[in-house]
Formats: C-alpha cells, structure tokens, sequence
C-alpha cells in the first residue's frame, strides 16, 4: 500500500509540474519609443499629385523618442530626425545622408492622427506632411504630403 502511495504522489506531483512549468505569463512586449510616428507612407509631391513613392520611418538603433530614421523614396535618401513623440512632428538641419554625399533639411514635418483616408478602401488613417531641401539644390523646397500605408492592396501604389 505504501507502495503505491509513493508510485500515484510521483505521478500527481509530475503532472502538477509539467501543468504549472508550461504556464505560459502573459508579456506585454511593447514597442518602439517612436512607435507613434513610425509606420509606412504613401507620400506625394504637392506639384506633382498623383505620383506616389514610399516614406518608412522607424526608430533607431538607440530606440529613444527624440529620434527616428526617415527613409523615403523621391531622392531616395535616409536620414536621422529629429522627433518630438508627444505632438507628432519631426524635422532635421542639414544631415548627411550616410549613403550619398547630400546634406537633408527637413521642416514642418507633421502627422495627424486619423485625419486621412485610403484613396480606394477609405479605410481613416493618418495623414503626414513635411517639406524638404537638399544640399545640392539650394533654394528649392519640394513639400510632400500622404497617408499611412493601410494594408489594403488596393491602396498601395
């Protein structure tokens, strides 16, 4: 008797093991410290409407809510700005583009929660603004505007 005693407390104690060991707790992974500015867009020359290139802003390797990469596809160039998370603006003076030898001014850069819509889902999204000077055209300031990319196929360009 006191044989099997041991032999089910094994069995019961093992299957209280494997149960609570497999518990999984929930984590709350987070995100990026810029995840409120950082997305992909769909972004437009305000002189050209219609012609569309791609906008991807992200955090930095530093992960800090003051910075962000913005990677964009008129020039193309990619450059670390300037982000205030708290009002959804960003700008940069005059950085160097790692991969060219172009100087990037960013200015009035701006997003609005919500304040946009997919041009065929009409699915709300938000809207993004900024003008922008390069080094090796001094004086000109192309303004671009667009949308986050909503995920809908028929919206992307």
């Amino acid at each position: 008797m006191n044989k099997h005693i041991k032999v089910y407390s094994a069995i019961l104690l093992f299957f209280l093991f494997a149960f609570t060991a497999c518990k999984k707790e929930a984590q709350d992974p987070g995100g990026t410290a810029v995840r409120a500015v950082a997305g992909e867009w769909w972004v437009q020359l305000d002189e050209d409407p219609g012609n569309y290139v791609n906008l991807s802003t992200y955090n930095s390797a530093a992960n800090i809510p003051t910075e962000m990469w913005f990677d964009e596809g008129f020039y193309p160039t990619k450059t670390k700005v300037t982000v205030n998370t708290s009002d959804l603006t960003f700008s940069a003076s005059k950085v160097n583009d790692p991969n060219s030898e172009v100087d990037v001014t960013i200015s009035k850069g701006k997003i609005l929660q919500n304040a946009a819509k997919g041009p065929t889902s009409k699915a709300v999204t938000d809207s993004i603004s900024y003008e922008v000077e390069y080094s090796d055209e001094p004086g000109t300031i192309y303004k671009f505007s667009g949308y986050r990319r909503t995920r809908f196929a028929e919206d992307d360009h």
